[in-house]
């Protein structure tokens, strides 16, 4: 004896797409898609404000747990980002080294 057929939402008419779906919108209503130069903001206009990561390369950083931890209840009790620590950090080694000139913290 085989089971009934299992109920789904799509199947009830929830969450389903009409059977036609692809014929329901028709081209004129449908959105222009813009160009990277037309979004505020997009990629065509260059390195993006301070504060923003785009342009920015990601590396990831390995250390012990309690010093996360550490980090961030530093960043809490001086009321800024682990991220800003990160960067200041950054540039007191370069500085160390003699690589970071004239620079600051949101330069690195």
């Amino acid at each position: 004896m085989s089971k009934p057929p299992r109920r789904t939402l799509s199947g009830e008419g929830i969450f389903g797409k009409p059977r036609d779906h692809i014929a329901t919108q028709s081209p004129d209503s449908a959105a222009v898609q813009l160009r990277d130069d037309e979004i505020p903001g997009g990629k065509g206009q260059g390195r993006a404000a301070r504060g923003t990561r785009e342009g920015d390369a990601h590396r990831s950083l390995y250390a012990k747990p309690e010093t996360f931890d550490l980090i961030r209840r530093i960043a809490f009790e001086t009321n800024t980002t682990a991220q800003a620590l990160y960067r200041e950090g950054l540039l007191l080694m370069l500085q160390h080294r003699g690589h970071a000139a004239g620079k600051d913290a949101d330069d690195i």
